[in-house]
This record gives structure tokens, C-alpha cells and sequence, in this order.
């Protein structure tokens, strides 16, 4: 990556960055002088924010003389730029490290200081500071333990949230009676008082620290609320002559919603889908639950939530298809997965929109694999079937820097859609893979977007015993078809070839040193030709399997097809 490009994206940055301070600016003009709050204090853990920290403590400190900021080994110029501009930095390795170590140390500070109310803000600045007073207030007079931020009390575009049988859910889901239900339990933002600060020792260091510290103050009768807030605005406007932009960097997005029993999660992926997306297609794949109908109330109140019904169950590939089918009848220039179940986050939506608009590929699909940290939840048998069947995927698709594609959390571009056979990708598990392979051999680029994988209530439906062999087969079937056409029909290479002998000699050495086996255990013959003849013929094989290999990994790198 050159100078000139690095600067543009960091002006981009700083643009939005931009937006977002002056959002806070105009607001704070038209409100009256503020009284710091000696009794609160804000904590905001940090890694690497140095584009944003500087601003986010500045307004902080218009609500308290005591913003703190938790440093988690920035390698950057966060550390410099927080304490220039007036917060208390802690260095977050002598408590353990990580985020949720980071918060505890910033709240165990704040007790110090003898405050009351402590507001923990994350460190990626999604927030508006004017939201905190309203966080503090009921913790500050007593009314609460925990305030939760929530940025979907109204749900999507100011839907309230489904609720079965007037309020009341369905007698299959199970719920404890006394647990504090919010809308919005990942949030961020929140506010918590000394008594809560007591008790976030309890809680485990994972990506269910804020869902779990909703359980933990629920099961000891601590009081809680939720209150909406804003968040930070980073689209552009409407242009003078009243003409509205397309909703995401110029582009048109839809999110396809693949969906299969899933009443009890659907309401709140539906309401996590930020508002800058334009289609949403509800897939229901001939669920036998109440699915339709949380999918029917929550298009009855918003007209960009689509609801497709399947009279007969596809699969969940099948499911995608008929979503994607519909994205280009809308004629949408970007498509993203996000399955039914609730884990696939939407903050980083547009991380995978990004490298598709830029149009440095034109499939972008998540990556939980490439960090410990980011795989977190996922069971060791979970992580050893994505391992197997992403070095598999690799050699059938040709994708050889891929990882995680059984991933679904994806975005496709438009052009990709109207190039590949729809009719031709496999309709069940194992569609991610069959698409790799389709995109590979018509010339796509794809790239792989790391985030942290989210599991909740939802239990996979997939059996890795099963699932591994039956994809496996698959792979199979999509390797040869690319060779075939790929490298025989639309182009020609010799790498062919050379996968051609490298399958005769591996097999033939194979053979041959079973029968050399034979010869000696059973007949009693001496094995020293056969068997060196053996070694030597398999050895071939596997030479020319890797050459084969080879040749393919540097095809990856040549610029040819559709994204040329």
C-alpha cells in the first residue's frame, strides 16, 4: 500500500471523525453551561484510538472532572493524546490485561476517587457524550445499579419489540421471571454504581461480559434500567437540491435474513440491522414455529423488512439464493448475509461493506479463526471441524489465503450475483464453500474481514460428524468442476496436468506399498524393490501434487476476470 493511499484512508477517518465532533459541538451550543459532576466518573477502555480518544475525552470532561482511560498495550499515540487532553491513563497489564480487566481497573479508580456512578464507554466512539448525564442520573440518585444504553429500545427505525400472546412469550421459551430483559444486552454504554462495581469481579473476561452482568445483577435483586440514546452519525447528508444519497457510501444495501425456527431470536437480529440498509429479506424457509408471524409484525411496521415465505423447506443455501435473487430484481449493488439466529454482529457490518464498495473484491466474508481472541465461545471440536474444512476449502476453491468459510456473515457485490448460477450453488450446508468455488473459477476476488465470533442462546444446528463428510464430498465434486473449468474450458494451464499425475502416482505408490507389505508378512518374500519402487512413485505423486499446487496459489495472484 503506498503513501498516497494510506493518507486517503486516514483522511476518511479524520472526516468522519470529523462529523461525528461536530454532531457533539452543535449539540453542546444549544444546551446551557454544564457543572461537571464530581460524584461520576467516565471509564473508557482503549486500544489503538488515537483517531477518535482525544475528542471522546474532551466532551467526556464537560460531565466529570474524572475521565479515566485504561490502556490495553496501544502501540500508537492513544497514551499521549488522552493525557494531553486531560484524563487519567492506567496501563492495563499489571490487572491481567484485555477489555474487561481494563474496565475493572478503571472502575476500581473511580471508587478512589470516591465517586458514585461510574459510565464505561467503548473505545471505537460510536456513542454520543451528551448521552452521559442521562446514563448517571438514576444511578447518581439512587434509582439504579445498572443503566443500560440501549440503542434499540424502540427497535428498528422506532419499532417496539415483539412480544408473544400481549406481551407474554410463547410457553416453549424458557426465561427466568426475575432476569432484567433488555433490548440492547451487548451494549457498551453504560452506568453502574458502587454496589454493581462490587460484584464485576464475578464476572467472567469474554465477549459476554455485558450480557452476563445483566444476568448477575438481576440474580441479586440490583435495580436496573434501559434508557435510548444516540449514536454517532458517520453517512453523509442529503445534498441542497433535496435529493437523498444512497444509504451507505453511495451504494444501495440489503441484508439477506435466512431464517429456520427462529422465534425466538429473529425480533432481535431484525431490530440489530442498522438503518442505513435499505432491503431487509426475511427468508422463512418453512419454519414450524412462530417465526412468520415476529417476521409479518415487524414488516407491517417498516416497509424495507421483506418477508418471503418458502411453502416447502430448501435449506438455508436455498434460502440465501431466493434472497439474493430478489437483491437484484431491486437492483441492490451490495448484498450481506446475516442469519436469523442473532450472532452475527452488526457493528461490523460495514466492515464488510467497505473492501466491496472499494471494490477490492467483490465477496467479503468474516474471519473468526485468525485470533484466540476472536474465536472465544467456540467450542475446541467446533474450531477443529472450521480448521479441517477450511484447509480443505482452500485447495477446492482456490482460495488458498481464505480462512473461515463456513462463515456466513458475508457481502457480495452485484456484478458477482450476475455472473455466478444462482441454480447451480448447493441448498444446504456447505452452500459458503460450493459459492467459493463458483466465484474462484469466474474470477472473483475475495477477502477476509477478522471479527469475534458471537454465540448466545442459539445452539448450531450442524452435526460435524456428518456435516464434514457429506461438505467433504462436496468439495470433491467443486474441485474436479474447477479444474475442469478453469484451467481445460475458459482458460488453459498446465497445473492440470500435473494434478492428473500427481492423483496416478500418489495412488499407484499407495497400492504398491501394500502390496510390498503383502508380499513380505504374508508370502514371505523380501520388500527392498517393490517397496523403495513404492516410495519412489508415491514420492512423484506428491511432487507433482505440490508443484500443482503451486502453479494454482500464483494463479490467485494474477489479475484476471471479472475484478481485472
Amino acid at each position: 500500500m503506498n503513501e498516497n493511499t494510506v493518507s486517503s484512508e486516514q483522511n476518511k477517518i479524520l472526516d468522519s471523525q470529523h462529523r461525528n465532533d461536530m454532531q457533539d459541538l452543535r449539540i453542546k451550543a444549544e444546551e446551557p453551561a454544564i457543572i461537571p459532576e464530581p460524584r461520576l466518573a467516565v471509564v473508557i477502555p482503549v486500544q489503538n484510538s488515537e483517531l477518535s480518544i482525544g475528542s471522546l475525552v474532551l466532551f467526556a470532561r464537560q460531565y466529570t472532572p474524572h475521565v479515566i482511560v485504561v490502556d490495553d498495550g496501544s502501540h500508537d499515540q492513544t497514551i499521549a493524546i488522552a493525557e494531553h487532553a486531560g484524563a487519567v491513563v492506567l496501563n492495563a497489564d499489571p490487572y491481567g490485561g484485555g477489555r474487561v480487566y481494563s474496565i475493572l481497573a478503571g472502575c476500581r479508580r473511580a471508587l478512589g476517587y470516591g465517586c458514585t456512578a461510574v459510565v464505561i464507554i467503548d473505545r471505537f466512539s460510536k456513542h454520543l457524550t451528551r448521552d452521559i448525564p442521562r446514563l448517571a442520573e438514576p444511578i447518581l440518585y439512587g434509582e439504579a445499579d445498572l443503566v443500560i444504553g440501549s440503542r434499540y429500545t424502540l427497535g428498528r427505525k422506532g419499532i417496539p419489540p415483539f412480544r408473544f400472546n400481549n406481551g407474554k412469550k410463547s410457553c416453549e421459551i424458557p426465561e427466568r421471571s426475575e432476569e432484567f430483559h433488555s433490548t440492547d444486552p451487548d451494549s457498551t454504554f453504560r452506568a453502574v454504581s458502587v454496589k454493581g462495581i462490587t460484584l464485576l469481579d464475578l464476572l467472567p473476561d469474554n465477549d459476554q461480559f455485558e450480557p452476563l452482568m445483566i444476568s448477575l445483577f438481576s440474580r441479586r435483586h440490583l435495580a436496573i434500567q434501559e434508557i435510548p440514546l444516540g449514536q454517532r452519525i458517520e453517512l453523509p447528508t442529503p445534498g441542497d437540491n433535496g435529493e437523498e444519497y444512497p444509504h451507505y457510501r453511495g451504494s444501495s444495501i440489503a441484508v439477506v435474513v435466512p431464517a429456520y425456527n427462529e422465534e425466538l431470536l429473529i425480533g432481535d437480529t431484525l431490530a440489530g440491522i442498522p438503518d442505513f440498509v435499505e432491503r431487509v429479506y426475511v427468508v422463512n424457509d418453512c419454519s414450524t414455529d412462530r417465526t412468520q408471524e415476529v417476521v409479518a409484525y415487524y414488516a407491517a411496521h417498516d416497509p424495507s423488512v421483506i418477508p418471503i415465505l418458502h411453502e416447502k423447506n430448501q435449506g438455508v443455501g436455498g434460502a440465501i439464493i431466493t434472497g439474493y435473487r430478489r437483491a437484484l430484481e431491486d437492483n441492490m449493488d451490495c448484498v450481506a448475509v446475516m442469519a436469523g439466529d442473532n450472532q452475527m454482529d452488526p457493528d461490523f457490518l460495514t466492515a464488510l461493506l467497505d473492501p466491496v464498495i472499494d471494490k477490492k473484491c467483490d465477496y467479503s466474508m468474516g474471519n473468526r479463526l485468525i485470533s484466540p481472541e476472536y474465536r472465544k465461545g467456540m467450542s475446541k471440536w467446533r474450531y477443529l471441524g472450521n480448521s479441517v474444512l477450511t484447509l480443505l476449502t482452500k485447495i477446492a476453491s482456490g482460495y488458498w489465503q481464505m480462512m473461515d468459510p463456513q462463515n456466513g456473515y458475508t457481502v457480495i457485490s452485484k456484478r458477482a450475483l450476475e455472473r455466478i448460477n444462482l441454480n447451480g450453488i448447493y441448498t444446504r450446508y456447505g452452500y459458503c464453500n460450493d459459492l467459493l468455488v463458483k466465484l474462484n473459477v469466474v474470477g472473483f476476488r475475495v477477502i477476509n474481514v477478522p471479527h469475534p465470533a458471537r454465540y448466545g442462546m442459539e445452539k448450531s444446528k450442524i452435526k460435524y460428524s456428518t456435516y464434514i463428510c457429506r461438505v467433504s464430498w462436496l468439495l470433491l465434486r467443486d474441485f474436479l468442476w474447477r479444474l475442469k473449468m478453469k484451467y481445460v474450458v475458459l482458460n488453459f494451464h498446465p497445473l492440470v496436468f500435473f494434478y492428473v499425475a500427481g492423483a496416478i502416482f500418489t495412488v499407484l505408490g499407495i497400492v504398491g506399498g501394500i502390496y510390498a507389505l503383502h508380499f513380505k508378512f504374508i508370502q514371505g518374500y523380501p520388500i527392498f524393490v517393490p517397496l523403495i519402487l513404492s516410495v519412489i512413485i508415491f514420492g512423484m505423486g506428491i511432487q507433482a501434487m505440490f508443484f500443482a499446487m503451486f502453479y494454482d496459489m500464483q494463479q490467485e495472484k494474477v489479475a484476471n476476470g471479472w475484478y481485472a
